[in-house]
């Protein structure tokens, strides 16, 4: 398990140091950059989660192979606390790992951008919301950090 939680855990720095790089891009303005960054955000996130999985599925005696979550329930000979609170967060489409995933799943689709691009027109003013640029990384990096630093700190204590 050692090996997962070290995986999980680089995983997680390196979601951290590009969101942070991802922060600095649009500040700059770089939206391409941004648009680059945002998706890795996302790679690293889901990575994330999946080595997290592993770490579950370890304490639950489970050694096999498997791709998702609901793999892992259907073939662990037990099914945990842990495995449960994330079925309840991935079969909830307004969850925001629910959305992480379906964010994921988009990015390998043709043509979609997840970034809002300015239209360039000298002769308008350009009015852009810079509000909602783009997904809300930060926040599921913070969802997963804490959920996963919860029950691993929930494990300790039984």
């Amino acid at each position: 398990m050692a090996e997962w939680l070290s995986h999980s855990n680089q995983k997680l720095y390196q979601a951290r140091l590009l969101l942070e790089a991802y922060d600095a891009a649009v500040e700059q303005g770089d939206l391409t950059l941004a648009d680059a960054l945002q998706e890795s955000i996302l790679f690293q996130l889901v990575l994330t989660y999946q080595s997290y999985l592993h770490e579950i599925a370890e304490i639950a005696q489970h050694r096999d192979e498997f791709y998702s979550l609901p793999q892992l329930i259907e073939a662990a000979p037990v099914i945990t606390g842990e495995m449960t609170e994330l079925q309840q967060l991935e079969s909830d489409d307004f969850s925001w790992l629910s959305q992480l995933q379906a964010a994921f799943q988009q990015c390998s689709q043709k043509g979609v951008s997840t970034v809002v691009k300015p239209q360039v027109n000298p002769v308008m003013i350009q009015i852009q919301d810079t509000t909602n640029t783009g997904l809300p990384l930060a926040d599921w990096y913070f969802n997963l950090s804490d959920i996963i630093d919860l029950q691993r700190n929930n494990r300790q204590e039984s």
